[in-house]
């Protein structure tokens, strides 16, 4: 494998993502985390900055109840932009903005070829998860993904390459020529 800065020598090679916010925002004169996420309020406006507003991966957000900060992930963000649509049009108004506020409802993750692990939240009890792994969590977090892709036509077609995949894995190997 070769990188802009060198090569790595290697028989495996592991690649990892994570969130970021755009690059752009470094580039705005707003204050902004350490992630690059810009500092907004508990209602998701730019304190400072009348009319601007951040959500996602784009805001380091506190939730308006526990103080703690928000992740940056699928779950908090929908929800932070129904809280964000809803300040708007308050603000546009002139009513009282909202503070967010949002209990997760657990976390899953795949760690490999039908396997995944997960933890969710218990309803009504507090602080209590419940944690499993294996085929179990593997299918759950392909169910909870598949009803949230929009539209009838995309979650039939995701639906099939997932059905061709469990008879046919993928080829995750790639020859890269060298020069």
């Amino acid at each position: 494998m070769v990188l802009s800065d060198g090569e790595i020598r290697a028989h495996t090679l592991v690649w990892t993502a994570g969130t970021a916010p755009n690059p752009l925002l470094r580039t705005l004169p707003l204050e902004a985390d350490k992630r690059g996420a810009v500092l907004v309020e508990c209602s998701m406006a730019v304190a400072g900055h009348p009319g601007v507003w951040a959500v996602g991966d784009c805001a380091s957000l506190k939730d308006g109840k526990t103080g703690n900060a928000c992740p940056p992930t699928a779950q908090f963000a929908l929800r932070e932009a129904r809280t964000l649509a809803r300040n708007i049009k308050a603000s546009l108004h002139g009513r009282p903005l909202e503070d967010f506020h949002f209990d997760s409802l657990g976390a899953l993750c795949v760690v490999g070829h039908h396997t995944a692990c997960a933890e969710l939240s218990i309803p009504f009890a507090r602080n209590k998860s419940m944690r499993f792994r294996g085929l179990l969590a593997w299918l759950l977090w392909r169910g909870i993904y598949l009803g949230k892709l929009p539209g009838l036509e995309r979650k039939v077609r995701v639906l099939t390459d997932w059905v061709i995949e469990l008879f046919f894995p993928r080829d995750i190997v790639q020859t890269i020529e060298l020069k």
